[in-house]
C-alpha cells in the first residue's frame, strides 16, 4: 500500500470584495492563493491552476504579475489557484501531486472544489511542476507560457494520446522547442503575434483549436507581466 501523504494547512486567511473572494492558504509546502470571481458558480465552474517560474515566489508573483486582475480578465467561471513552485534550479518541486494540491485547497478554504475541468497554466520553469501532473485524469488543458524548456516529449505525448486534451503553447524564448512540438502535432493551429490589448479576441477558429501554438516576440518576462498572454489563453477555453 502506498504511504499516505499528510497535508498540513497552517493558516488560511480570506478577503471578500466586490470583485470576488481571495484566500491565502499557508501550508507546509508554501502558500497557495485562491480566487473566485463575484460571478462564480461552482456547479458549472472549472479549476485553473497557475504555476510561476524561477526568481520569484507565489506571493511576489501574485502581486507583481497582478494575477487576480489577469484571472478576472479571462472572463472564466472558475476557481483560480496559484501555488508555490521552485524559485531556482536547485530547489525541489513543492507540489508534485495535483491531487494533493487540490486537497490542500479544499481543506484550506473549507469549500468544495468545482466539478468541471481542470486547467494548468505555467510560465517559464513551471514545466518542472506541470510535467508531474500529466498522469492526473482530471487535467484537461495545459497552457505553456514560454515554458517549453524541458520535458517537451512528455507534453507532446500527453497531447497526442488523448483527443480530449488541449495544449496552448505561447512561445518567445522557446521558439525552437515549440517549433518541434508543433511539427510533432500536425493538427496544430499556428498564430503569429499577440494582440496589443487583452480585449482583442482571437478568431473562433483559433479559440477552438485543440492544439494552439502562438509565436510572439513580446519577450519572456513581459509575456506574464504585460497581462495579455494569460487572459487570452484562458479566454480560449470559454
Amino acid at each position: 500500500m502506498p504511504r499516505a501523504i499528510v497535508l498540513l494547512v497552517l493558516l488560511a486567511t480570506s478577503v471578500a470584495s466586490a470583485d470576488g473572494q481571495h484566500w491565502r492558504v499557508a501550508t507546509d509546502r508554501g502558500p497557495i492563493h485562491v480566487w473566485t470571481p463575484a460571478t462564480y458558480d461552482r456547479a458549472t465552474a472549472m479549476t485553473v491552476v497557475f504555476v510561476h517560474g524561477y526568481n520569484t515566489n507565489v506571493d511576489t508573483a501574485w502581486t507583481d504579475y497582478k494575477l487576480q486582475d489577469q484571472f478576472e480578465r479571462s472572463g472564466l467561471n472558475a476557481m483560480f489557484i496559484a501555488c508555490s513552485a521552485p524559485r531556482s534550479k536547485t530547489q525541489g518541486v513543492q507540489w508534485a501531486s495535483l491531487t494533493n494540491l487540490l486537497a490542500a485547497v479544499k481543506l484550506g478554504i473549507n469549500e468544495e472544489l468545482p466539478a468541471g475541468k481542470v486547467v494548468a497554466a505555467g510560465h517559464s520553469a513551471a514545466y518542472r511542476t506541470l510535467v508531474n501532473w500529466l498522469p492526473n485524469p482530471a487535467l484537461s488543458t495545459l497552457v505553456l507560457l514560454d515554458a517549453a524548456y524541458g520535458e517537451e516529449d512528455q507534453f507532446m505525448a500527453w497531447t497526442r494520446d488523448d483527443l480530449r486534451h488541449r495544449l496552448i503553447n505561447v512561445a518567445s524564448d522557446t521558439v525552437q522547442e515549440s517549433n518541434w512540438i508543433a511539427a510533432f502535432l500536425p493538427t496544430t493551429k499556428r498564430v503569429y503575434g499577440l494582440p496589443t490589448d487583452w480585449t482583442t479576441d482571437w478568431t473562433t477558429e483559433t479559440r477552438a483549436a485543440r492544439v494552439l501554438y502562438v509565436r510572439t516576440n513580446v519577450g519572456h518576462m513581459p509575456m506574464i507581466t504585460d497581462g495579455i498572454a494569460l487572459p487570452m489563453a484562458l479566454r480560449a477555453l470559454m
